[in-house]
């Protein structure tokens, strides 16, 4: 990985964390709070990665321990991006569409 990479994934994800946290407030979706918790964990994640790269648990630098939870989060925010999806298609199809109307010929 270039040595740029880490600093521009923690500006992405330090600039889409408040978005998605202001979503969660707006809506109070679960999934909005999973994403926002996601962007969190990446932004420590790289943070830690940028500016402390040699702290560590034993041998383990802490930013790689941080983004287990963060994959973890990953996760569940996407399962529940795709159960969103699913019921949005499923109840689409369930609702019939109304048929226009012809016009009325007066």
């Amino acid at each position: 990985m270039p040595d740029w990479w880490p600093a521009l994934l923690l500006f992405v994800f330090a600039t889409h964390g408040p978005f998605f946290a202001w979503r969660w407030h707006r809506t109070r979706e679960l999934r909005h709070a999973a994403t926002s918790v996601t962007f969190a964990l990446l932004v420590l994640t790289y943070g830690l990665r940028v500016f402390a790269p040699e702290a560590s648990v034993g041998d383990t630098p802490l930013w790689r321990i941080v983004r287990v939870p963060a994959w973890a989060a990953a996760a569940l925010s996407l399962s529940l991006l795709a159960a969103h999806l699913v019921r949005k298609v499923t109840s689409s199809r369930a609702s019939p569409r109304r048929p226009s109307s012809p016009p009325s010929s007066s």
